[in-house]
């Protein structure tokens, strides 16, 4: 006897599909911004602090560096949804930009350990902010730790033009740090869909499928 009809897949199918649509991204625009030389910089400050003799006499710690950044990036804006709750399921949209493809080029910093940032930031409006601690990332469960030095920018972007400040670190024991200053202008605009979203569809149309066939009579 099969007492197991197919309708007892159909509400494991439209859980899935409602948790896939739901955290379905929208499509992303990603615009190439080209950085204006003249108007951006990264400075370099050595971690640690001076070491003195038994004498009193003390050492001088480098001074910091600046260098001039140029070059270009891809800037992608997408929407996703953030789950805040599964039972019962919740959640809200968030606008997110992202730097992607960078190719910049910073004299000296990059030998000193500089990485442009490659982690998203929150957009509100035109004004944009994000941290590296993941912990920063999503809503907070109380389950989420972190230690060391977090690199960190912000600044504005209306489209056509953006201008941030942010601070990375190298990693070393007495963390070194690069604070830097940029203004990169758009040049190109393309619409893609983000990666994964045709994969996503897929599930959801065959989840869907799933949810309208019609039950199958029992086998007894």
């Amino acid at each position: 006897m099969n007492l197991l009809p197919s309708t007892a897949r159909v509400p494991v199918a439209s859980v899935l599909t409602t948790v896939t649509l739901g955290a379905m991204p929208t499509l992303a625009h990603a615009l190439v911004l080209e950085i204006d030389a003249s108007q951006s910089s990264v400075t370099y400050s050595p971690g640690g602090f001076p070491l003195c003799d038994p004498d009193g006499n003390c050492g001088v710690l480098p001074p910091p560096q600046t260098f001039a950044l140029s070059g270009s990036f891809k800037l992608q804006q997408e929407t996703v949804f953030v789950t805040t709750s599964l039972f019962p399921p919740d959640g809200y949209e968030r606008q997110q930009i992202r730097f992607e493809t960078p190719v910049i080029e910073s004299g000296g910093a990059s030998a000193l350990g500089f990485d442009f940032p490659t982690y998203f930031a929150v957009l509100s409006g035109e004004d944009f902010v994000a941290n590296e601690n993941p912990c920063t990332w999503f809503p907070s469960t109380g389950g989420c730790w972190s230690m060391g030095a977090f690199g960190s920018y912000a600044g504005t972007f209306n489209g056509t033009t953006l201008s941030m400040t942010g601070t990375d670190y190298v990693g070393d024991f007495f963390p070194s740090r690069f604070d830097f200053t940029l203004v990169a202008r758009a040049v190109g605009v393309s619409t893609v869909p983000e990666p994964g979203t045709l994969a996503c569809l897929a599930i959801g149309v065959l989840g869907l499928r799933a949810m309208r066939r019609r039950p199958a009579p029992l086998n007894v």
